[in-house]
């Protein structure tokens, strides 16, 4: 008996993964052009299953900036991060010999912006022989498994993000970068640490262990607490999907109400990853 659902809608070929979270999309070739029908089910898919995954698609990097440019303006690639050349838009992952993954934590993209991503388009361009997945938790369903009164109770919080709980004096050595980082970001942000989704209007988890610093009105002590638990949410395995990656594979999830993890297994092998991420609305 094959356990994998099936579902096919007017357009698309969808095949479910996990009833939570992840779905392949099959016989959608995103090197072409794509009328907006069509990516209108790709959006509503993202929505309800939160992250797709598109097999071997060959797309050059431009083409890559335009399928995800159907879904809203993008953001340009972040100071310390490299991007393709003259093409701010796609930010390089590249690790190796000479350089090891720091991507090993979960985390929502750049939540230290007033507008964090509503979504990431990520492209395989190089594929270690082993390791390298990558991990999505659902954090609709890390927010469903809450009691009524610490949901209740965690909706009437807020919490402060900022880029310098990661990058900082003390792990980077490229001062112009740092200084470039400060110009351009604010020092902090604050976000609900229970968001609404604006499209499904679920409700979601909106911290990580990666950028959000403190929850605002609880004392040291409290906010370390509390923000501890909520952390550890994140990898109950039933709400998270696991992607083994093949050169060529896509990843486009859903920013607003997942968390991902790049397994940092494969060092000192190679993999490069391209990733367009596309500009959200204040989360509320």
């Amino acid at each position: 008996m094959n356990c994998q659902q099936q579902i096919e809608t007017k357009n698309l070929d969808i095949e479910i993964l996990l009833p939570t979270i992840g779905a392949i999309v099959h016989n959608v070739d995103l090197s072409q052009s794509l009328d907006k029908k069509v990516a209108d089910q790709i959006e509503q898919a993202l929505v309800k299953h939160q992250v797709l995954f598109f097999r071997d698609q060959r797309l050059t990097s431009s083409q890559q900036r335009d399928f995800a440019r159907l879904f809203g303006n993008l953001s340009l690639a972040f100071p310390f991060s490299p991007h393709v050349k003259d093409m701010p838009e796609i930010t390089i992952f590249e690790h190796g010999p000479n350089l090891k993954p720091n991507n090993d934590v979960w985390h929502t993209d750049t939540t230290f912006t007033e507008t964090p991503p509503l979504g990431c388009v990520l492209y395989a361009r190089e594929i270690p022989p082993i390791g390298g997945d990558t991990l999505w938790s659902s954090m609709y369903s890390a927010y469903d498994t809450l009691s009524l009164p610490m949901q209740q109770f965690l909706s009437t919080l807020s919490a402060e993000h900022s880029y310098t709980k990661y990058y900082n004096d003390t792990n980077v050595t490229d001062t112009d970068q740092l200084e470039k980082a400060k110009r351009e970001f604010p020092p902090s942000v604050i976000h609900p640490v229970i968001r609404t989704h604006p499209i499904s209007k679920r409700k979601c988890l909106f911290v990580n262990i990666l950028y959000t610093t403190r929850i605002l009105g609880l004392n040291d002590n409290e906010s370390k607490m509390l923000l501890s638990y909520l952390f550890g949410l994140v990898n109950k395995p039933e709400y998270t999907v696991r992607w083994h990656w093949k050169v060529n594979d896509i990843a486009f999830w859903d920013n607003r109400s997942t968390q991902h993890y790049a397994i940092a297994d494969y060092w000192p092998n190679c993999r490069r990853m391209e990733r367009a991420g596309i500009i959200g609305d204040k989360p509320f």
